[in-house]
């Protein structure tokens, strides 16, 4: 048998073993971007308060940070030039994770991923408004998982801003593993996304409003994004 052959039988099994090529940053944006929106909330004089981002879900609501509607009375969804009527649907004021329903929202559908299999070192990409730029992408990789609860959270070197709370954190196939919804200001590279587990958990862990955010994560001194 000649040696290239021998070469040739040793690659093959090895080429067959390696997963689908990741898909790119400029794909990843162009599959996730039409499913992240733009959240904002207004108060009862009408005044608006708080401006985040959104993720449509397989279900048809839009998932975001709970912090990014609180003190609101009223709620609008802007995608494509358009601001669509949203109310709240569930909410897990604990987790921070919460829905609206948004009849007549045309945005797709996220693919739902997960982070069990994800390891420090992955690739990531966040996709929000941050200090209401729309559509704005970020790439890092996970830096860390921080365990909290029954979950833990993704923390990355993808940057975020105020206005990217309920944004799309993806893996390089474009599939969602959670929602961008804080930074540490007195840091470099301090990002954080909740998981999409808790998303996917949101209609068995739905409560009622609470004045605080989670003490489980109290041991971290940040700054909502």
């Amino acid at each position: 048998m000649s040696l290239s052959r021998r070469l040739l039988l040793l690659i093959m099994p090895l080429v067959f073993a390696l997963p689908a090529w990741a898909e790119t940053a400029s794909q990843v944006f162009k599959q996730d971007a039409p499913s992240v929106v733009v959240v904002m909330t207004y108060n009862a004089a009408g005044k608006a308060t708080e401006l985040g981002s959104g993720v449509k879900l397989p279900d048809g609501s839009v998932a975001t940070n709970c912090h990014v509607l609180k003190d609101g009375t009223r709620y609008r969804v802007r995608y494509q030039g358009k601001n669509y009527r949203a109310t709240l649907d569930k909410s897990d004021w604990n987790r921070d994770v919460c829905s609206l329903d948004v009849p007549g929202l045309p945005a797709p559908p996220a693919v739902l991923g997960s982070t069990k299999t994800l390891q420090v070192g992955d690739a990531v990409y966040a996709i929000g408004t941050p200090e209401g730029l729309r559509h704005t992408l970020s790439e890092g990789i996970v830096s860390s998982l921080r365990p909290v609860g029954d979950g833990s959270y993704i923390q990355t070197t993808a940057a975020i801003s105020p206005g990217s709370s309920g944004g799309g954190l993806f893996d390089d196939h474009g599939r969602l593993l959670g929602l961008t919804s804080f930074f540490v200001s007195k840091g470099q590279q301090l990002n954080f996304a909740l998981p999409v587990e808790w998303i996917e958990a949101l209609p068995q862990h739905s409560t009622a409003r609470v004045a605080s955010r989670t003490s489980e994560v109290d041991w971290l001194s940040r700054a909502a994004a």
